[in-house]
């Protein structure tokens, strides 16, 4: 009786160490992160109870064959998992808990050669492009980077994202990058004055804006020029760049008159302090939201008179908001008989791609295609092929009118995504400026932190594919080009 105790006690173990090591997968992409050694300790120790169960107590020949088969199984697939699991040790899908370093503290060389490893470890074990290891470029820039690192007197922060990011430039890969939230960057509070007295930046230290913009692009992993933007304010920035005090600034009104003033350190001010000041700029004033919706990412307003209905969407979130809001202005819209519809995605960084879809369902139509794409894991890419997708259609708010997507040279990612699937499946038609990534290029990023700054840095793990893949254009090139600012004055010239 005793043993037939120690039996089934063993048999629980055995069965309870299997569970964990498959429950360590999700444990580490939702909760903490711990090396892949600790999967596979707790799948060994797994292992060696099922042998020590099989040796020390008679089972049936069914147990011997299915348990062994069974643990075998469990710990060569959550193994082989969590090493090939792109999101592995990232924070994609859980809070960031680490320590980030300032832009201006210091790290010693072992220090900084150690987040400078952890970086190309990332790079090389997630990105498509590295599935057979690091591209001779890559290596080359990395070994220049540990060379630079070694001859710095002192390395900061600053230096050290400065080296990765001249590493990832080639890559062209816009969504592959690194962070620069830095936690306690200051800004420049005679903005605020010199912006509500119509100037803008002209120069910094000699440099042009465009002179800047050029000179930033070495540290930019770009599909398009359009998308690099400096921080003209930021002291961290400028330090990232080069910029040493006194910093002189020219300031140009519309006017094309200049004023010259010179700043130190000592003029720049927390973000709590730059925001309490900072008044909300609109850039494109004609699609500014109603006053009680102007905190929202996603809002509408319908023009009866020109028969249109307008729906702002500043970042792509999927969620039951987002849903709620184009429902409700679908029903406006079949309730007023309301001929068109424009999708307002100009300055939409991206986010969540089923945006798209959720719209298309409000569409006439039975399908559309989706966006093909290959996914890394490890040394496995999972291909998903360009197949025909079943529209699942709100049949009673079907808006059978014309559909416009407006854009500009800062729609990216999803929102690139958005306007090239209504374009691609003939759907409706895109106005404004090209989007600022390209419609083969790659996307869904894992977040990782290095170990010692504590920097981000996110890496896509997709290597997507145009619908259409018969369309040449590298880019979504706009059906009725025209600048950002002007798109609503193109839009009435098509309205029906």
């Amino acid at each position: 009786m005793r043993k037939k105790g120690l039996k089934i006690l063993c048999f629980c173990v055995n069965l309870l160490l299997l569970i964990l090591t498959f429950l360590l997968i999700p444990f580490n992409v939702f909760v903490v992160n711990f090396p892949v050694w600790v999967v596979v300790l707790s799948g060994g120790l797994a292992l060696i109870c099922t042998t020590a169960y099989l040796i020390f107590f008679r089972t049936r020949l069914v147990t011997k064959i299915v348990l062994p088969l069974f643990a075998v199984l469990i710990t060569g697939f959550s193994s082989v998992i969590a090493y090939c699991c792109p999101y592995w040790n990232s924070y994609s899908f859980k809070e960031v808990n680490t320590v980030w370093l300032n832009f201006d503290e210091e790290l010693t060389l072992e220090q900084a050669k150690e987040d400078l490893s952890a970086a190309m470890h990332h790079l090389e074990h997630v990105h498509p492009l590295f599935r057979n290891g690091l591209t001779p470029e890559i290596q080359e820039r990395y070994d220049a980077s540990l060379e630079a690192l070694g001859e710095m007197q002192t390395i900061t922060a600053n230096d050290l994202r400065r080296e990765i990011q001249l590493i990832l430039n080639p890559l062209h890969d816009a969504h592959t990058t690194t962070h620069n939230s830095w936690p306690e960057d200051r800004y420049l509070m005679e903005f605020l004055e010199k912006q509500s007295q119509g100037y803008f930046v002209y120069s910094i230290n000699g440099r042009t804006v465009a002179e800047i913009l050029d000179a930033a692009a070495a540290y930019y992993s770009y599909e398009t020029k359009t998308w690099i933007n400096v921080d003209l304010v930021s002291l961290a920035t400028l330090k990232f760049y080069g910029y040493e005090e006194p910093y002189t600034y020219v300031w140009e009104n519309e006017a094309g008159e200049l004023v010259t003033e010179n700043y130190t350190a000592a003029d720049f001010v927390t973000w709590e302090e730059f925001d309490a000041l900072a008044q909300s700029v609109k850039e494109y004033p004609a699609a500014e939201p109603p006053e009680e919706e102007a905190s929202s990412f996603v809002y509408y307003e319908i023009d009866e008179e020109k028969s249109l209905a307008v729906l702002t969407l500043t970042a792509c979130n999927y969620n039951e908001e987002y849903r709620e809001c184009v429902k409700e202005m679908f029903q406006e819209v079949k309730a007023k008989e309301i001929r068109n519809v424009a999708v307002d995605l100009r300055g939409n960084g991206g986010g969540n791609s089923l945006v798209a879809n959720e719209l298309i369902r409000y569409l006439p139509v039975t399908g559309y295609y989706e966006m093909p794409c290959d996914w890394r894991w490890g040394w496995f890419v999972m291909s998903f092929e360009n197949q025909r997708m079943k529209n699942k259609q709100y049949e009673d708010l079907l808006f059978d009118g014309a559909l416009y997507v407006l854009t500009d040279s800062s729609s990216f990612s999803a929102s690139m995504d958005f306007a090239m699937l209504i374009q691609d499946n003939g759907l409706g038609a895109v106005v404004g400026e090209p989007p600022a990534n390209a419609v083969n290029g790659y996307g869904d990023v894992a977040m990782f932190a290095l170990p010692n700054s504590g920097m981000m840095i996110q890496i896509s793990t997709k290597k997507w594919y145009r619908v259409d893949g018969s369309n040449p254009d590298e880019y979504v090139m706009p059906d009725y080009p025209c600048s950002g600012q002007d798109v609503f004055t193109t839009l009435d010239s098509l309205l029906q």
